[in-house]
């Protein structure tokens, strides 16, 4: 540990004395002691090496269900998680800590309904009551998932809050209309509904953050973005388990089952390939971190795609409009996606960060301060996620970049709560 650490280990847990140290220099942290933070009141100001990020989730109140009618009670807690790196060297833990349920408050409907489960088939029971009543097309029908998460349909780029909801022979896209509180039909609506059976083709996006469908019978197609890597990849797992259930059958409309490669169709194709030092080909190894994410601008946030080349920050206005079509498909007989463009809203060399910035208080939040010493002009980039994980690899990525042209540690700081 760096000389000016004053850190003991007691019990796998460090708790640091004085609140500016390194971590993963010469010894691997592997839980670092909230408390001691704040009981002392102060920031803490990290350098963090190869090492991991520490961060912190709330997991909320649940109910799951497997049969109609068959309910249990979840129960709240408070979650610190480290998980994996981009190279993969770590290995997930996760501490949880109860908490009381009147700190989520008596309004936080969106804990209440449990929208936030990782158990994709936990609901609540007002909800499994409305799928039932007002949702589902068959008497006959199970609930087999579910996922609150933003739909884009081809042709219309607008980005709809919804529910996504799968029976055991349909698929329902339910739309979050307004602020969810009271009963669902005060902010839930049926939107549209596929059979399983009609599905022609299922992709996982770009980064696995995003799931994209298409469906054989109206030709509708449409984006579902999750932004948080963990979640889509097991729920993708999940829906591809409940479809190929189907895909025997020789009313199955399945095509293939595929996820989404960079090549020089794509339209993030020219950015990656723009500082190449040689010709890029489609079988070249792209290096680059893709994030789904919200630009925090006057209290409001706005959906932003980041892009992290090598050398680049990349703040996207991105189109998630997508199809996979007959009309695109190739010479070869192979079928290409159809999708939207991309419109870069900011650009700076990561030679230009100056420091980056954590909240304890806002685990999904991270501030990216800038200077340019040719302008002199000094501007900070406030980004969200809907994943502690992807924020983490998102601070190493550039981290990594930033160190390689300077020799020398970002400045990364950890603070108690954001302005």
């Amino acid at each position: 540990m760096n000389e000016h650490s004053n850190v003991t280990e007691t019990d796998s847990l460090l708790m640091a004395r004085n609140l500016s140290f390194y971590i993963g220099e010469e010894e691997t942290v592997t839980e670092v002691g909230r408390d001691s933070w704040r009981d002392e009141g102060h920031e803490a100001s990290f350098n963090i090496g190869d090492s991991q990020l520490t961060s912190f989730c709330t997991a909320d109140p649940s109910t799951p269900v497997n049969k109609r009618g068959s309910f249990t009670s979840g129960t709240p807690g408070e979650i610190l998680c480290k998980g994996d790196s981009l190279a993969g060297s770590y290995t997930n833990s996760m501490l949880v800590v109860p908490k009381p349920l009147s700190e989520y408050g008596e309004e936080s409907s969106e804990a209440q309904y449990n929208l936030f489960t990782g158990d994709f088939q936990r609901v609540d029971h007002r909800l499994k009551l409305f799928f039932d009543v007002e949702v589902f097309e068959e008497n006959t029908e199970e609930l087999q998932c579910f996922l609150k998460l933003s739909t884009v349909k081809f042709g219309d780029a607008e980005e709809v809050p919804s529910l996504l909801v799968v029976s055991d022979h349909w698929i329902y896209v339910l739309e979050i209309f307004s602020e969810i509180q009271g009963q669902p039909s005060d902010w839930l609506r049926k939107r549209e509904c596929h059979r399983i059976l009609e599905l022609s083709y299922l992709e996982v996006g770009l980064g696995s953050q995003s799931i994209r469908a298409e469906f054989e019978d109206s030709g509708a197609a449409y984006t579902l973005l999750i932004r948080d890597r963990a979640k889509c990849k097991s729920f993708f797992n999940l829906l591809t388990g409940i479809i190929r259930g189907f895909a025997p059958n020789s009313d199955s409309k399945l095509k293939s089952i595929s996820t989404t490669r960079v090549n020089p169709q794509h339209h993030l194709w020219p950015l990656l390939c723009e500082n190449a030092e040689s010709d890029i080909s489609e079988d070249s190894q792209l290096h680059f971190f893709y994030l789904l994410a919200f630009l925090v601008q006057d209290g409001s946030l706005a959906p932003v795609t980041v892009l992290v080349t090598q050398a680049t920050l990349y703040l996207l206005s991105e189109d998630h409009q997508w199809r996979k079509g007959m009309s695109s498909q190739t010479s070869n007989g192979n079928t290409e996606s159809i999708c939207g463009t991309v419109h870069i809203h900011k650009t700076q060399p990561i030679s230009c960060v100056s420091s980056v910035h954590l909240f304890l208080s806002a685990p999904c939040r991270v501030d990216i301060k800038l200077y340019d010493e040719i302008s002199k002009d000094e501007k900070t980039w406030c980004l969200q996620t809907e994943s502690q994980d992807l924020l983490k690899d998102l601070v190493e990525w550039v981290r990594t970049q930033w160190e390689a042209m300077f020799g020398v540690k970002l400045n990364i700081n950890l603070h108690e709560t954001g302005s």
